[in-house]
Order: C-alpha cells, then sequence, then structure tokens
C-alpha cells in the first residue's frame, strides 16, 4: 500500500436506478458501513437527461449545479469535457480500444491516468506522473464503486471525473 494510504479520503460512488439517472458520490470512512444505498448526504451528483446520455450536470452537495460534462471533438466517446461558467476545467480522454485507460488533464495542469475495471480485474486506479494516488474497487454490485485517494489530490472536481468514469464504464 502507498504511504498516503493511511490518511486517505475515502469515497463511495452508487449509481442509482432512477430517472433521470444519478451517480451519488459519498464520503465515507473506515467506519461506514459499505452497502448500496448509503444514508448520508452525497458530497457531488451527476445526473444524465437519459439513461445513454453522455451529457450530465454536476451538483455540490446542496444540489446547485457546479459544472456540466458533454462530448467534445469529432469521433463520439472519445473526448469529454467538463465546462463551469463556460471554461474547461477538466478533459477526460479514452486512450485504449478496450475502454480500459483514461487520460484526465485538469486545467491547473496536473495530469492523472486511470485504468478502469475490466473482467475479472475489479480494480481502478489512478496515477500522477507514475504514482499511485488513487486505489478502488468494484463492490458490493457493479453500480458501486469503493475508492481511496491521496489526500492532496482530493478535489471536487476530480470527484466529478472519477463519478463519471464510473458512469461510462457502467453503459460500455
Amino acid at each position: 500500500m502507498p504511504s498516503w494510504f493511511g490518511n486517505a479520503c475515502h469515497y463511495i460512488s452508487v449509481i442509482r436506478d432512477e430517472v433521470p439517472e444519478r451517480v451519488h458520490v459519498y464520503a465515507a470512512d473506515e467506519d461506514t458501513e459499505i452497502r448500496y444505498d448509503p444514508p448520508e448526504r452525497p458530497c457531488l451528483v451527476l445526473e444524465s437527461r437519459s439513461r445513454r446520455s453522455s451529457r450530465v450536470r454536476v451538483q455540490g452537495p446542496g444540489g446547485s449545479e457546479d459544472g456540466a460534462i458533454a462530448p467534445e471533438g469529432f469521433l463520439p466517446g472519445v473526448r469529454y469535457v467538463m465546462r463551469r461558467d463556460s471554461g474547461p476545467v477538466w478533459t477526460l480522454s479514452v486512450r485504449s480500444l478496450l475502454r480500459k485507460r483514461h487520460a484526465l488533464e485538469l486545467a491547473g495542469g496536473e495530469a492523472w491516468v486511470f485504468d478502469t475495471p475490466f473482467f475479472w480485474k475489479l480494480r481502478v486506479t489512478g496515477t500522477v506522473r507514475g504514482s499511485p494516488d488513487l486505489l478502488g474497487c468494484v463492490g458490493p454490485t457493479m453500480r458501486c464503486w469503493l475508492f481511496a485517494i491521496e489526500p492532496s489530490r482530493d478535489s471536487p472536481d476530480l470527484l466529478a471525473a472519477i463519478a463519471y468514469l464510473h458512469q461510462r464504464w457502467w453503459h460500455s
């Protein structure tokens, strides 16, 4: 385990089976019971217009709109951008034919590489300059991701990107 893991920020991402489809991200600690429907208020919600829509609204903890995510570019399903006040917050790009590897570029210049679950390997990892700064897994259902982030890298914008990755993975 990385040295930061003992102080990590822990989260649960849950895709709800509702219309419109929503992805809820909850803060957790080591005492939080892992279940499909955590009782705490979410720290972030992504809301799709429809089940298959790749355009989503990002809502903060109080339900206020915090941005929007939409596809960008000529090829569908390859590049997505989160915007706030018409300016880009981050860009997420698919980096493999099997849609397992993704690159995230934050507006501040930080670059992440994510590996999402693939068949029997149900782990989620995120690295910055080759260093693992996010570790996670699928469970207890496919609609639920559990993950930990290195504390100095934690941000609501990063959570929105991870929740969006979860939603895209669920629909792939």
